[in-house]
């Protein structure tokens, strides 16, 4: 069974069956992983739009908010995401949640350390009896858990930069690239994000409260700095690709210039034997003398030439 109850007046948990009728009072129904016999009860008993239904079944929706009234109640229908890192990659998760004006139900396919977090502290306050206070609280859980993880990434860039200036490789760039591919993902789930937290902490809704209302734009104001941070993050790593690439041309240009200097270096050298070895009378070895001379020339002509680079700081 996949559907948790939980009675906000009186915090006891307890599940449901698909034959139970609708739960009374203030409840949070949890569906952790929920079936097809899970969401036709949903549908059934609280007459949910189909199209809210199909998404919780296919989990694949950007942050967004939409407003359902019905002669019988009105409600509030979210997509709320949020994301997390493990083994060096960015992993967005996603929540459905129906907020009503006696319900919170939540529908989710992973374990959200959000909702249990929730869980043992949503009876800190007097306000964690309402629905939307609830819809608060999981939702800030979901904001502040990108804090950390933004942490780490420009820890990564600290030390993308360090490596950079000191031993630049083919394994620096591919990082670089990971780590902006990481940073889009978590501005295209995190902006959206933000709309629906702006859009909670209005007063367009009648079923957030305006003291509630207070709350999501605290969120909302998380939200903006995350997005700061990863806009920061992404002009960090657009410059560590630019001294990756510096330091790679630097690098290449030394190679170069040596290798220039050593071709420099040989070219009278190889003039001096092309014409010493040439076929004519006395040249060289029937003259010790034109011998002599072409030796010296060898080797005092690079001796000559180098230190000549070197007093100019070629070398």
């Amino acid at each position: 069974m996949s559907i948790i109850r939980i009675n906000l007046d009186t915090r006891t948990t307890a599940e449901i069956t698909h034959d139970a009728p609708r739960p009374k009072g203030m409840v949070w129904l949890d569906l952790f992983k929920p079936t097809e016999d899970d969401l036709a009860w949903l549908a059934r008993t609280y007459n949910f739009h189909p199209l809210t239904i199909e998404d919780c079944r296919n989990f694949n929706q950007r942050a967004k908010i939409e407003a359902y009234d019905d002669a019988a109640a009105g409600y509030l229908f979210l997509s709320l995401t949020t994301s997390d890192r493990a083994n060096g990659d960015v992993h967005p998760h996603e929540l459905e949640a129906f907020l009503g004006a006696d319900y919170l139900v939540t529908v989710h396919r992973e374990a959200f350390p959000a909702l249990a977090g929730v869980r043992e502290h949503y009876g800190a306050t007097h306000l964690a009896g309402r629905p939307d206070f609830l819809l608060y609280l999981i939702a800030d859980h979901m904001v502040d858990a990108y804090f950390p993880l933004l942490d780490q990434m420009e820890d990564e860039i600290d030390a993308l930069e360090d490596e950079i200036l000191e031993n630049a490789t083919r394994a620096t760039l591919e990082r670089i690239y990971i780590l902006k591919r990481q940073l889009v993902l978590l501005r295209k789930i995190s902006s959206p994000m933000r709309d629906v937290m702006n859009a909670l902490a209005g007063t367009r809704y009648a079923l957030i409260d305006a003291h509630t209302a207070l709350y999501f734009r605290d969120a909302y104001d998380h939200l903006t700095r995350i997005y700061d941070l990863i806009e920061t993050s992404r002009d960090l790593l657009g410059n560590a690709l630019d001294a990756y690439l510096s330091v790679v041309s630097n690098r290449l240009n030394e190679v170069m210039k040596r290798l220039t200097l050593l071709t420099t270096i040989f070219m009278p050298i190889s003039f001096l034997v092309g014409f010493g070895g040439m076929n004519f009378q006395q040249m060289p070895f029937d003259n010790p003398i034109a011998f002599g001379i072409l030796i010296a020339l060898l080797v005092g002509v690079p001796i000559t030439m180098m230190l000549w680079f070197w007093r100019s700081k070629w070398m």
